[in-house]
């Protein structure tokens, strides 16, 4: 059902919230290539998406919260700043980076295939995500090896993004996920604490 991705290969995938641009994980050839079609800020990431937790172990550390908000908002429309394990900042030079596990069958099926995703969305920066096929193609067909399209449209609304690397919880991006809803995540990992 998929293509090889090879390095330089982007490729459009739908998940839960909008279309994402594709590129594998440590290829830096296509990273590069987003960022330029994108006119991106090199000093903004490009987050992570992954089809499973165990997925996590090589990249970065988990905490008891960050176990707690992984088990109760995951899979989803949240993405989590976490701080990096030594081993992944010696291959990326990132102290941080953001990850997501989409509730998506179709998002965690190419991961699964070719491992965890660099995922940004589709539109030139500053602009709104591009939500339908045609307006894609239009604008960023040249540079893509293939789009994997859904029968729904994508939603309009994109994740929220939380770094959990400082003391407290910041909220960088309000999305999907509410404030309410990791307050109650907050609730269980207080409780859970306690109980230990």
């Amino acid at each position: 059902m998929y293509l090889k991705m090879k390095n330089g290969d982007l490729i459009v995938i739908p998940t839960d919230t909008v279309y994402g641009l594709a590129a594998k994980l440590h290829d830096l050839e296509a990273l590069d290539k987003i960022y330029e079609i994108k006119g991106r800020d090199f000093s903004k990431q490009i987050p992570i998406l992954i089809s499973d937790r165990a997925s996590l172990s090589d990249m970065v550390k988990m905490t008891p919260l960050a176990l707690e908000l992984t088990r109760n908002l995951w899979p989803g429309p949240l993405t989590i700043v976490f701080e990096t394990k030594p081993q992944f900042f010696k291959l990326t030079g990132e102290k941080t980076v953001a990850i997501r596990l989409p509730n998506h069958p179709i998002a965690c099926e190419i991961i699964d295939e070719f491992g965890p995703l660099r995922v940004t969305s589709v539109n030139k920066s500053g602009q709104p995500p591009l939500t339908h096929i045609d307006d894609i193609k239009r604008e960023f067909g040249p540079y893509l090896s293939k789009i994997y399209e859904q029968d729904r449209e994508p939603s309009n609304l994109s994740s929220t993004v939380i770094d959990i690397t400082g003391s407290e919880i910041k909220i960088l991006r309000r999305g999907i996920v509410t404030e309410e809803d990791i307050e109650d995540a907050l609730i269980q990992y207080r409780r859970s604490y306690k109980q230990e």
